[in-house]
């Protein structure tokens, strides 16, 4: 069963953002964006982003000013790429894109966009296999025939989806060509009961047609055909299937993800679009069960505006920003034995503490610092000096580091607020003028392309 990976994080952007009338403005909107309003499906140039990435450190936005670019998470990239590519490539990570005030591929003072949460499934057969993915369904018009059913001897069909029907029988009619397509099961036809399927013209096989539900080509699967990533049905081809919006993409009508404030401008003979700072969630995959569920905060985005087909699409693409502490210090529930994590840990005392070792270790502050083996973020996003998060329980449980003090930039000491249980965790805290004081945490940058796209409400 596939997992619809970026279901929870919108949700819980959608929840921390939220107000009654959805999520509130990051930024001050620039006044050339007072026109076009967000209005979901009534935007233009539909994308969906085909490729995505943790970049590479150097790749990084410099996100706190000093010179350098930022981009902590790098040291996961190898361990995560292949799932990110493998989330895209059977679809289970959709990011879809709507363009909104920006009518033609020019320079353009205000841009906007929003990204919502897709889903692509097909099973119109209701057996809970869908088609046009890896190991999926192979004929999406009978749901006895399924990956795992038993095969059927004698009925010239694929039952098993692996391909091939009627394998190992050795009655004559496996020789026949009983739908008169020029091929038999003998010679690769897996449904010698349609002659749209499996069948030889020229020694060649009948090429896959995408939206019949049928495997055409015999390659196991219905409306996929072969290639890197798969053609025929899909989001990401030259005419793309439909991918649906899900409603987890709204808070009050509005878009959890959005961009009011972009712009377009000439670089160097290049139309590059230029968006932030907002807020970006997407679920990474790491290894086995581990996904890493990021709400990115001060994202950046960079990315070349070019016409393909007539259609506008981004290449290489930069998005960064910052897991900061009181999100990733709320984010609770993940378990992967592997590399120690515990349920009762938060995500960023996790990484803190063991999480993928030395990868995502922050720095602890030295033995002559008062706050001695507290640990520090590796950027300054506030510039107010780099906060420090501690654990003070006197559990002698080395294995167990959570968050339990918190030391501003300006030396404020914040304990979490207990009243029987934690109540309200420093890293929640806020100043004056009701800003989280906390907002210094882990650098983030993804690469990414997008592709075409064809967006359906649901």
């Amino acid at each position: 069963m596939r997992t619809r990976i970026l279901a929870s994080c919108l949700a819980a952007a959608a929840f921390a953002c939220g107000g009654d009338d959805g999520p509130p403005d990051l930024f001050e909107p620039k006044p050339e964006c007072a026109g076009e309003m967000i209005t979901p499906f009534a935007g233009a140039h539909p994308q969906v982003i085909s490729k995505l990435e943790i970049g590479a450190a150097q790749d990084g936005f410099d996100l706190d000013g000093d010179g350098l670019p930022d981009n902590k998470l790098q040291g996961v990239r190898g361990l995560a790429n292949p799932g990110i590519a493998g989330a895209l490539s059977d679809y289970s990570l959709l990011i879809p894109i709507e363009m909104f005030d920006f009518a033609t591929a020019a320079a353009d003072a205000c841009v906007k966009f929003a990204l919502y949460l897709g889903i692509y499934t097909k099973d119109g057969d209701g057996d809970g296999e869908d088609t046009s993915v890896a190991e999926g369904d192979c004929n999406d018009l009978d749901m006895a025939i399924r990956p795992g059913a038993t095969e059927v001897a004698g009925n010239g069909k694929d039952d098993n989806c692996n391909g091939m029907a009627d394998e190992g029988d050795t009655d004559a009619r496996h020789s026949q060509d009983q739908d008169g397509d020029g091929a038999s099961p003998a010679t690769g036809d897996c449904d010698d009961t349609n002659a749209m399927v499996g069948g030889l013209t020229g020694g060649n096989r009948q090429a896959e047609i995408c939206g019949d539900r049928l495997d055409n080509d015999c390659s196991g699967v219905a409306d996929r055909g072969p290639g890197d990533p798969p053609t025929t049905c899909n989001p990401f081809d030259s005419t793309p299937d439909a991918i649906t919006i899900d409603p987890l993409s709204f808070a009050g009508g509005a878009p959890v993800i959005k961009f009011d404030s972009g712009e377009v401008v000439s670089e160097a003979g290049k139309l590059m679009l230029k968006a932030g700072p907002s807020l970006f969630a997407v679920s990474v995959p790491i290894t086995g069960d581990l996904v890493l569920t990021l709400k990115i905060t001060g994202t950046q985005i960079e990315a070349e505006v070019v016409e393909v087909d007539g259609h506008l699409v981004l290449r290489n693409g930069r998005l960064g920003g910052v897991i900061d502490a009181v999100t990733a210090d709320t984010l609770r529930g993940l378990e992967f034995e592997d590399i120690g994590l515990r349920p009762e840990d938060s995500l960023l005392d996790a990484i803190f503490a063991n999480s993928l070792g030395v990868f995502l270790a922050l720095p602890a502050q030295p033995d002559t610092s008062m706050f001695a083996g507290c640990r520090t973020p590796d950027i300054d996003v506030d510039r107010d000096g780099y906060e420090i998060f501690c654990d003070t329980n006197s559990d002698n449980n080395m294995e167990t580091k959570v968050v339990d003090l918190c030391v501003d930039g300006d030396g404020t000491v914040i304990r979490d607020e207990v009243v029987g249980a934690v109540t309200k965790h420093c890293t929640e805290a806020v100043d004056g003028d009701g800003k989280p004081r906390f907002v210094d945490g882990i650098s983030v940058e993804l690469n990414f392309e997008t592709a075409p796209a064809t967006l359906l409400e649901q």
